[in-house]
């Protein structure tokens, strides 16, 4: 069943990732050289503003998923070590797996970028002296913005649940064929437990940033917004004690 699952979830990872992109309902940019100082300055306010009512969540939830990581990692570490000097492989194993995946996920948010942490400050920091760097500002704002939208699409997107679910399965498996029979508790928590983090961690993403993108190209160029929505397909995936649905309609 968990293979199983597993599969499913793995296809409808692929087709999320390979299936044509949406257009942006409106271009950001385009406009910038076009409007008038005080639009100007109200978009970086506006920009501003929202990545600063963002800021405390994005901050908390990295650092705080960061260190659970690097707790957990140390502790399957330390897990590790003991069985490996009683010479039990098969737990040695299962926790040495565990915690190279718990260093990998804090490793991601060490090294991914934080424009949602840190971009209100930085565009704050812009000159704003004249009239030509304000644009400037502003395009360094809405840059910025764009990048915040990205970085938090990704967190709370499928990636690190399904991730995790493939990392979990292939572990499990691995150590269940390997050493068949032995400590089946932590057999079940290698299969469990990385994608149900990856879910947890998914749920509690902050996704301020990707509302205030979404609705800044409302704004940005006012009475130039169009629509340039693009049709990609559809996907229904549901499980049921009768077993698991997935279908994609384009």
């Amino acid at each position: 069943m968990i293979q199983r699952l597993s599969a499913v979830l793995i296809c409808a990872l692929a087709f999320t990732l390979w299936a044509p992109s949406k257009a942006d309902a409106q271009d950001a940019f385009s406009c910038i050289e076009e409007l008038s100082d005080d639009d100007v300055r109200y978009r970086i306010r506006y920009i501003e503003n929202k990545l600063e009512d963002g800021k405390k969540h994005a901050t908390r939830w990295r650092y705080t998923w960061m260190g659970l990581w690097l707790a957990g990692g140390a502790g399957m570490t330390y897990a590790a070590v003991k069985n490996a000097r009683d010479d039990d492989d098969a737990e040695k194993f299962g926790w040495a797996y565990l915690a190279a995946g718990s260093y990998f996920m804090a490793t991601t948010h060490m090294f991914v970028p934080a424009p949602d942490v840190w971009g209100a400050k930085r565009i704050r920091r812009q000159d704003d002296g004249s009239e030509e760097a304000r644009r400037a500002k502003l395009l360094y704002a809405t840059q910025t913005l764009k990048k915040a939208n990205g970085v938090q699409s990704l967190s709370t997107g499928a990636l690190p649940t399904v991730g995790g679910l493939i990392y979990g399965v292939v572990g499990g498996t691995v150590k269940a064929t390997q050493w068949t029979g032995q400590s089946r508790g932590l057999t079940a928590g290698m299969y469990i437990g990385p994608p149900l983090l990856g879910l947890m961690q998914t749920a509690t993403a902050p996704n301020a940033a990707v509302k205030a993108y979404e609705a800044y190209r409302g704004i940005a160029c006012s009475s130039k917004y169009y629509d340039t929505h693009e049709e990609g397909p559809e996907f229904d995936f549901s499980v049921s004690p009768g077993g698991t649905n997935f279908s994609v309609r384009f």
